[in-house]
Formats: C-alpha cells, sequence, structure tokens
C-alpha cells in the first residue's frame, strides 16, 4: 500500500505549490486571499474520493495479494533459481501476473521462458509468441528459447507447420542433430500442415533412434500415414472450380469446399477469397486441407457458399451453389452456381 500513500503525498504537495502560487500572486495584485488552504485540502479529498470510486476497483485486493504472495517464487524464476515453494502450486493466471510486473522491473531470459510456457498452458499463443521472442532476444544460442517461439507460432497458425516455425526447429536441429522434441514437432506440425515431405523426413529420425516397442510401433504409423498421404497430394493438388452468380453483387466472400458425399461438419478442405468479380475461378491446394485425404474409392462433392460481405465469416454466407460430384482427376473446372436462399 506505500504508492498510494506515496501518491496522496505528491497530490498534497501540489496542492500546497498551487496555495503558495496563489497567494504570491495575489500580494502581487494588492489583494488578501483568505481561505485558500482549502484547495490543497479539496485536491485531496478529490483524489481520494476518485481511487475510492474508480482506482480501487474489485480485482485490485486480489492482484495485491497475489503480488505478496507470489513474488518469490517469480523473483526465484526470474533468477533461475528452484523457487522455495514449488511453482506447479501457485494458480497459472496468479503466476502471470505476478511474473510479468516483475519481469518489467528484473527482465531475464529465464523470466520470458517462463513466461511463455505458462501462456502456452492458457492456450494463448499470441502471448506465449511474445514472450518468447524476448526469451530468445536475451538468449539467442538457447535451445530452448527456439522451441518455445516454434511451438507458439505453430499453435497460432492451428497446430500446423509455418516457415518461421521451421525456420526455429531449423536452428535446433543444426546444433543438436538428435533432439527429440524438436523431430517430434516437427514430424506433427508438418502432418497438420500437409507438408508431408517434412513430416516423413521427421518420422524416419525419430525412428532410427527409438524403433523398438510401442514408440517405434508408433513412429511407425506416423511414417506410413505420411508416406500414404504424400501419394495421394498429386492426386487433391490444384482442384479448380469456377463460381458464377446472377444478380449478385461482386466483392463479397465465396468459401469453396469439399466433403464426402452425405458428410457434415468440418469438410475436407475449403478455400476462402474475396471475388471482385464473376464468374471466379478458385484452386484448392494442400494448404486448404484441413482433413487427411480421402481413401481412393471415396465419393466426393464439391459446393461453394457466397457472403456480400468482403470480409465475412463462413457463418454469414448464407447464399449457397448446390454441390456437385468431384470427379478426379478433373477434366476441366467445376461448374458451381451461386442461388439466392
Amino acid at each position: 500500500m506505500m504508492w498510494i500513500v506515496i501518491a496522496l503525498v505528491l497530490l498534497l504537495a501540489l496542492g500546497v505549490l498551487l496555495w503558495l502560487l496563489w497567494q504570491r500572486e495575489a500580494r502581487k495584485a494588492g489583494k488578501v486571499m483568505r481561505g485558500a488552504i482549502g484547495i490543497p485540502l479539496i485536491m485531496l479529498v478529490l483524489a481520494a474520493a476518485g481511487y475510492g470510486l474508480v482506482g480501487y476497483n474489485e480485482h485490485t485486493s486480489d492482484w495485491l495479494n497475489d503480488q505478496q504472495e507470489y513474488r518469490s517464487v517469480a523473483r526465484a524464476i526470474i533468477a533461475g533459481e528452484s523457487p522455495e515453494r514449488a511453482a506447479s502450486e501457485v494458480p497459472v493466471g496468479a503466476l502471470v501476473r505476478v511474473l510479468q510486473a516483475e519481469l518489467v522491473k528484473n527482465p531475464s531470459a529465464m523470466g520470458w521462458y517462463a513466461l511463455g510456457s505458462l501462456f502456452d498452458q492458457l492456450d494463448a499463443p499470441e502471448q506465449s509468441e511474445e514472450a518468447a521472442r524476448k526469451a530468445v532476444a536475451m538468449s539467442p544460442e538457447e535451445p530452448a528459447m527456439h522451441l518455445l517461439l516454434a511451438r507458439a507460432l505453430i499453435q497460432k497458425a492451428g497446430g500446423k507447420l509455418t516457415d518461421p516455425a521451421l525456420a526455429e526447429l531449423r536452428w535446433v536441429l543444426d546444433r543438436e542433430p538428435t533432439h527429440d522434441g524438436a523431430w517430434m514437432m516437427l514430424a506433427m506440425s508438418a502432418d497438420r500442415a500437409g507438408r508431408y515431405d517434412l513430416a516423413e523426413q521427421g518420422w524416419q529420425a525419430l525412428l532410427s533412434r527409438h524403433s523398438n516397442g510401442e514408440t517405434g510401433d508408433l513412429l511407425r504409423r506416423g511414417l506410413e500415414n505420411a508416406r500414404e498421404q504424400k501419394a495421394r497430394q498429386g492426386k487433391f493438388a490444384g482442384i479448380e472450380a469456377v463460381v458464377a452468380a446472377e444478380d449478385l453483387p461482386a466483392g463479397g466472400t465465396v468459401f469453396v469446399y469439399l466433403r464426402e458425399a452425405g458428410s457434415s461438419g468440418q469438410p475436407l478442405a475449403a478455400r476462402r477469397q474475396v471475388v471482385p468479380h464473376f464468374p471466379a475461378t478458385v484452386s484448392l491446394s494442400a494448404q486448404d486441407w484441413l482433413q487427411r485425404y480421402p481413401d481412393d474409392g471415396a465419393e466426393l462433392v464439391i459446393g461453394a457458399r457466397y457472403t456480400p460481405a468482403p470480409g465475412g465469416a463462413v457463418d454469414q454466407a448464407a447464399i449457397m451453389a448446390p454441390v456437385k460430384p468431384l470427379e478426379l482427376p478433373q477434366d476441366s473446372p467445376a461448374m458451381l452456381v451461386l442461388e439466392r436462399p
């Protein structure tokens, strides 16, 4: 509470200074000002009332209690020491708040790393990325910092490997070629992103050291799946549709999607695209696949949804084109005609 006392003292001092200036100017003008001592008193009363009504909200007490109870834990983490109280015993949200406050005063690579890891637990990848970048900047030669940044970038992309995340993983693997954590992160996120060459590379690297038991069986299944999906990738690459419309304004957003016939829920693949004019050509690439490639005998359909809003979401796209069977390989783009509901 010391900072509250300091703030009130400063306000009182400011009030006294104003009172003295007022008195001096009054004497220069040949006037006598009586009762002016009320100015600093009024300022003090207003400041206290303002703090009571606005500044001290319902969460302030909890924040102050957290600072007092967990500050020693946060400071030990920042110093790279083992805290007397296990961090696992501290509520994650409370530790995040206290760490943030302490890092402003005393930043350290371990502190930022811990904060990024906590944000990862809270499923907050953007905040985790920010903390990880600060950890990397302070300790650029530490692989753990780069792995945390890679994980945050992958989580921010929905679990898919991105080029910036790949660069961080490559940095680690160039220095530690047998780093199992980096290879596992690479293999799994590359699978999710449809980057099966990289996924195959990751599973093979892991299998070369862990080929026995249940672990080996799981890794072989991962490798087999990557190779199988890689073999099918050419068949499902570059699927095209031409979306036409009558009496509909262009400039909106179209969603072209693929499904197995008769299925619902998440489509196999989908592409979102702003339409400057009709007809519009839409191509689905490997990056547009949301699920694994279907079996060769699966019956597929292709359809479209549209909203006149240029930044609209799929749940706003009430204008639809009836689905059509999709034959692969395509001889020509699928023709989809939007119809008003």
